[in-house]
């Protein structure tokens, strides 16, 4: 049995112990139990939230995890991607047997994207894994050779941990801290590229702001003969505590390959966002915009809701690029029976 304490900082930057996650040993199949609940003092505090209205509404009681792995979606959620956790388990020299999902909780401990922080024990300090400008350069050339499984130095190899082990996606990302103290979400190429991928993403993401679409703080930094895409993380808040983060995957309980739409996004904001109207036309612009540039990469994954404290409402977009590798049917469906190919004016 695994025992995690849920830690949750608010965007004032306290911290209070949320809850408690149970987790079984893996059986035979790899299947993991798990449950969460809520603790008496968090469920006291006068701004404690349901950290997953859908799935863990605020109550005493226990939850039980109905995944795999043994953990409700909300906390799998501070997890990095594939290649963020293949870093993850490599900084903390987890086996194979240890790399699951109660596993790697643990190994990223307050270190994770959004405002939850995981322990098992004595609470791991907040490290600052974020590398700075001036590390761009390095860090550029150690993440695309560790992605194309090439030899990487010992010092490069674990500035690479430290940095990328917490935001990682399909792409290599780490965090960075500008001169000024503002952290970011650096972007890097792949060895593989066909295309300046990073440039382009930006490109769109001007398109975004110029169609009315909030997105964040971003540009374009120098990394030796590269560019690398700076994007600001929306995950802290003006007094430099945290936003609480939960994805639309999470909340739609969408695991695995899933058959979902535009419109159960909108259903999910009418029901909990603090800002329904404002957030249904925000993603109706969006999905407008995805069909218009052809950003097939439209999963749920790629749509949150944050917690100021006030409330849940939309993120800024993210993760917005054109159909470079010629996908062309998007991962959600449009409404009115249009499916995931593009539709036509009259459907939009």
């Amino acid at each position: 049995m695994l025992k995690l304490d849920v830690n949750l900082r608010f965007p004032d930057g306290r911290t209070i112990l949320c809850g408690e996650i149970f987790t079984t040993a893996p059986d035979a199949r790899g299947r993991i139990e798990g449950s969460f609940r809520y603790t008496k003092d968090y469920l006291e505090h006068p701004k404690a939230f349901a950290l997953d209205p859908e799935h863990l509404p605020l109550g005493p009681g226990e939850y039980y995890a109905e995944r795999p792995g043994g953990i409700h979606g909300v906390f799998e959620d501070a997890l990095p991607d594939d290649w963020g956790r293949a870093l993850l388990a490599k900084k903390a020299n987890l086996s194979r047997a240890e790399q699951t999902i109660p596993g790697l909780l643990k190994a990223i401990g307050a270190n994770g994207l959004g405002a939850l922080s995981f322990s098992s024990g004595n609470p791991i300090p907040e490290e600052d894994t974020s590398a700075g400008l001036q590390d761009l350069e390095t860090i550029t050339e150690a993440a695309m050779k560790y992605d194309a499984g090439l030899p990487v130095d010992d010092d490069r190899l674990r500035l690479l941990f430290s940095c990328g082990s917490s935001p990682g996606g399909a792409r290599p990302k780490a965090l960075v801290k500008d001169n000024t103290g503002t952290l970011w979400i650096a972007k890097f190429p792949k060895l593989n590229d066909h295309y300046h991928v990073e440039q382009i993403e930006a490109a769109t993401l001007h398109l975004a702001r110029y169609a009315g679409i909030p997105v964040p703080d971003f540009t374009l930094q120098n990394a030796g003969k590269r560019k690398i895409l700076l994007i600001r993380r929306f995950d802290i808040s003006a007094l430099g505590g945290r936003n609480h983060m939960i994805s639309m995957q999470t909340l739609l309980g969408a695991d695995g390959y899933y058959h979902l739409s535009y419109s159960d996004m909108f259903s999910v904001l009418r029901q909990h966002s603090a800002r329904p109207e404002e957030n249904t036309k925000r993603i109706y612009r969006q999905m407008v915009f995805n069909s218009a540039i052809g950003n097939t990469d439209d999963h749920l994954k790629n749509f949150s809701l944050l917690h100021n404290g006030e409330g849940f409402f939309l993120s800024p977009a993210y993760d917005l690029l054109p159909d470079i590798h010629e996908n062309r049917e998007h991962r959600l469906s449009f409404p009115q029976g249009a499916g995931t190919l593009p539709p036509g004016r009259k459907i939009l």
